[in-house]
């Protein structure tokens, strides 16, 4: 009895011991947002890029003209939001040979490489859908893959 009991004990402190040492399934590997800022449009025709926020996964800019916020522009792995991609629907509309989706009333997306989305949000009513449209065109989406 006293070798059953050894055994069993010796079997449970291997099995602590090994799941101790082996943490749970990696997740995703999200992409550093301020890897996504080289992808941002320039500053032109009078309007400033100037970045608000950086996480991981996330980078976002303010579009200004003279000081005033235009528009908000914005690139997201969803790798951390796969439902992020549902949008954006086979055979859909396409902006810079990527498919888009309106988001709300005020937003313009495209979906890179089926994983980044890239997108453009008025802020000032002035900013119309077809200057959400010529932005997103301005986006280096070469470095998102």
């Amino acid at each position: 009895m006293k070798k059953i009991a050894l055994a069993f004990a010796l079997v449970l402190v291997l099995t602590l011991f090994y799941c101790s040492r082996s943490g749970p399934e990696p997740g995703p590997q999200i992409t550093p947002g301020k890897s996504f800022n080289s992808a941002f449009p320039k500053s032109a025709a009078g309007l400033t890029v100037q970045f608000t926020q950086e996480k991981e996964g996330y980078s976002q800019a303010d579009l200004l003209k003279d000081g005033k916020k235009m528009a908000q522009l914005s690139i997201s792995d969803t790798d951390s939001n796969p439902t992020a991609r549902e949008k954006f629907k086979p055979g859909a509309r396409t902006i810079a040979g990527h498919p888009s989706a309106t988001v709300g009333s005020l937003g313009t997306a495209i979906l890179v490489a089926n994983r980044y989305q890239v997108q453009v949000r008025s802020i000032d009513p002035s900013f119309t859908a077809q200057d959400r449209e010529s932005w997103l065109n301005q986006f280096q989406l070469g470095g998102l893959k």
